[in-house]
């Protein structure tokens, strides 16, 4: 069989890996001249763990990252209003880690030893004809597949070509991502709301933290350092001394919050999966799981004796109620942590560790029975 794979970033290179592992060799084109690795640093819940075992890549994975055994988030002002011992929560599935983006897509990519990846190569257009698919590349080839499947981001080139209404949506939050010094005692994932604001701080190691910063777009400008610390200025400890330290140029990743509803998106022998598909706010730290998720998935789909129209439809079918729980999720946590203080506040003193475990239970239900 042969299969294209538009996009190699992490949802492409999982799918070309679980393919590789049931024997097919596809092909990867990306537009870009490497692997995107924008958002700087990755954090993976139990389920994206799980999936990544499904791809033979968990132990590897865990060596290249921080463990992250429990979750504090704080009010501005450095009140305590809930802690979850995630260890606990996703004990049946996997750990919870953090990494550089890098390393993760240099794993992925490194494991595809039959895999050939073109970079700097885009898709034009792709046809449906008979049994096949034609397509289009800018070198000016044109190949037929018996599958293409679109893995290229939220801002997918196939998802605009071949399916309609489907731009991004902004949640109207924009934010802030960066790397700096861990010389805060910040030991796990750390969140303090404040209002209509988040931070975040996530070790990557002993001398390493990865800070996520968001407010309302309205109120982001022009997305500079100085902009963040001024908006940030009343937290308190811990977090409010990190976004206060941060050099005026250090690098930062910006960009507005924004998602992709998620429907059906398969046409004649054309899938989406990942961001491509359905991409949400990171609430709920899935637009990595959900990729690998989709990646495994699919693969198991294609390799079972089916048709490939039944193939993607099953495929559909198996990732539609845990895609949709995750953006249903994301939008209620979104809610959630820009509503009032007091009504925050209190929802997450009183019943804080009762939503988390309801928000993430039905992911650590298999990904197929």
């Amino acid at each position: 069989m042969k299969i294209l794979i538009v996009g190699a970033g992490i949802a492409g290179l999982a799918a070309a890996r679980a393919l590789q592992l049931r024997g097919y060799r596809p092909e990867i084109v990306e537009r870009h001249a490497e692997p995107p690795t924008a958002g700087q640093s990755i954090f993976l819940l139990g389920n994206a763990m799980r999936a990544l075992g499904d791809l033979g890549l968990k132990e590897q994975i865990q060596e290249l990252s921080f463990p992250v055994a429990s979750q504090t988030i704080l009010s501005s002002r450095g009140a305590l209003l809930n802690h979850v011992v995630t260890d606990r929560v996703w004990s049946s599935c996997g750990p919870c880690v953090a990494l550089l983006r890098k390393p993760l897509v240099d794993a992925l990519r490194n494991s595809l030893v039959q895999t050939q990846i073109e970079f700097g190569t885009t898709v034009l257009h792709t046809i449906h004809r008979g049994d096949r698919r034609d397509v289009y590349f800018s070198d000016g080839r044109v190949a037929e597949y018996d599958l293409v499947i679109g893995a290229d981001g939220i801002r997918s080139s196939m998802r605009a070509a071949n399916f309609s209404a489907t731009a991004p949506r902004s949640i109207g939050l924009s934010a802030w991502r960066l790397l700096t010094d861990n010389r805060y005692a910040i030991e796990s994932w750390t969140a303090m709301l404040g209002s209509g604001r988040t931070l975040l701080a996530i070790p990557l190691s002993k001398s390493e933290l990865y800070l996520y910063a968001d407010c309302a777009t309205k109120d982001f400008g022009n997305g500079s350092i100085p902009t963040l610390k001024m908006l940030f200025r009343d937290f308190a400890a811990p977090l409010g001394a990190v976004a206060a330290d941060l050099d005026d140029e250090v690098q930062a990743h910006r960009s507005d919050i924004e998602e992709v509803a998620s429907r059906e998106y398969l046409a004649n022998r054309l899938v989406l999966i990942g961001d491509a598909a359905h991409a949400a706010s990171p609430s709920m730290a899935q637009g990595a799981g959900m990729a690998i998720e989709d990646a495994v998935v699919l693969a198991e789909c294609i390799s079972r004796a089916q048709p490939m129209h039944r193939a993607l439809s099953e495929f559909r079918e198996l990732r539609k109620h845990r895609v949709e729980w995750v953006q249903k999720q994301s939008r209620a946590r979104d809610k959630l942590r820009t509503a009032p203080d007091i009504v925050r506040n209190t929802i997450l003193r009183t019943i804080g560790s009762k939503l988390y475990r309801r928000s993430y239970g039905s992911l650590l239900e298999p990904l197929w029975r």
